[in-house]
């Protein structure tokens, strides 16, 4: 899935088939579902790959407020 703002573009990789919640050019709002995470690829575990870039340069991610480690079944909610 891609999500592109004009001049950002965020993948969201290895997303679970049929789970997505959006559809192109939907307007996402702050904890609105948009997928589940997937299994494909050579793995054991569920995961999400994400890449953020601007203007072809990639950017640094950075999670506020969330305290310890990331598992299966967290539920992660992004703000603004």
């Amino acid at each position: 899935m891609f999500i592109d703002t004009g001049r950002e573009i965020v993948e969201l990789a290895h997303l679970r088939p049929g789970s997505l919640a959006v559809c192109q050019g939907d307007m996402v709002r702050v904890g609105r579902p948009i997928g589940e995470t997937g299994n494909s690829g050579n793995t054991t575990e569920p995961h999400l790959h994400l890449h953020a870039e601007r203007d072809g340069v990639g950017l640094d991610l950075r999670f506020t407020g969330m305290a310890g480690r990331l598992y299966r079944g967290r539920v992660i909610r992004a703000f603004p």
